[in-house]
């Protein structure tokens, strides 16, 4: 069956724009852009904030905050997750396809989450993503906090260079819109300066590794099955969150509809016993553990609502 061909501007958004629509459909909900009326999408984000944050009430480490300080909580939850998911398509992704990397490959799945984000191109999308980049720079404070050492061996890069780079796409995607950002995070002037080049070069990397892989839109859709485990005790509450989002059916769906997957997936949430999510090639199964969920609830609360704070003694 030939390809259809497709022009360079449908290319673009077919390949690292197409599965853009993987995380505009989970901040806005899943029906369709036609079918909805009533409250913006902006309001249909907030709604679900607001259930889910009510539905953490009564969890023993949130249950003493306010209702508007349970929804920044969530927000951040859903960001840090949503990141995590979309990083662990991109290694499916480069084992699946046989894609091949030039460079590490934790640094170019990280790049692949965030322009995931950036693409969709709402104050929401680019929100979701700096709460992911916080997520990596309270990490890093709270290793220092409880005298964990640097591991320089690790496959993965040190948290705050993951937060860096993600803060140094967002502001290279328009330098102008994102000052303010840079100057937040006390990114220098130098540094700055690359950014430009650095999102352009990782947006013209992945549109070209993932361009031979597009699904034709008469190939029928690889099955991905979505399931999600169940847990026990304080994990409760992030089950029922994280279903109520519908985060990995979003993202299997769309995943599905953007990309000619040579054989069925499966993305799963589960409580494992460790803070974790990891791709599986043998299994070829997508992993996100609850724990981990959790451990973004705990890295807002002892760090995310004393960073509001200052800001808002500074704003004063």
């Amino acid at each position: 069956m030939t390809r259809p061909q497709l022009s360079n501007a449908d290319t673009a958004k077919r390949t690292i724009g197409g599965l853009c629509v993987v995380v505009a459909g989970l901040l806005v909900g899943a029906q369709p852009m036609e079918a909805q009326s009533g409250p913006t999408e902006s309001e249909q984000f907030q709604a679900r904030i607001n259930e889910v944050a009510r539905s953490l009430k009564d969890h023993p480490q949130l249950k003493k905050l306010s209702q508007q300080e349970r929804e920044k909580v969530v927000e951040f939850i859903s960001g840090n997750v949503l990141f995590v998911v979309l990083h662990e398509l991109a290694h499916a992704a480069v084992a699946e396809l046989e894609l091949a990397v030039l460079g590490h490959e934790e640094d170019a799945a990280d790049d692949f989450a965030a322009l995931q984000l950036i693409n969709v191109g709402s104050d929401l999308s680019h929100r979701v993503l700096v709460e992911a980049a916080k997520g990596w720079f309270y990490s890093e404070r709270r290793d220092r906090r409880d005298g964990e050492k640097l591991v320089f061996y690790d496959e993965h890069s040190l948290d705050q260079v993951r937060a860096y780079n993600i803060v140094c796409l967002i502001v290279g995607s328009n330098p102008g819109k994102f000052t303010d950002l840079a100057s937040e995070v006390k990114l220098p002037k130098e540094r700055q300066e690359t950014c430009p080049r650095d999102f352009s070069r990782a947006s013209r990397s992945w549109t070209a590794a993932l361009k031979p892989h597009l699904r034709p839109v008469e190939q029928l859709k690889t099955r991905i099955e979505v399931v999600y485990r169940e847990a026990k005790g304080d994990l409760i509450p992030y089950v029922q969150g994280l279903r109520a989002i519908h985060l990995l059916e979003t993202v299997a769906e769309h995943a599905a509809d953007g990309l000619a997957w040579p054989s069925s997936l499966t993305f799963e949430m589960q409580s494992c016993g460790d803070i974790n999510a990891r791709w599986s090639e043998e299994s070829r199964k997508l992993t996100v553990c609850y724990e981990l969920a959790a451990d973004f609830g705990e890295l807002y609360r002892d760090f995310g609502f004393a960073s509001a704070n200052a800001k808002r003694r500074k704003s004063k």
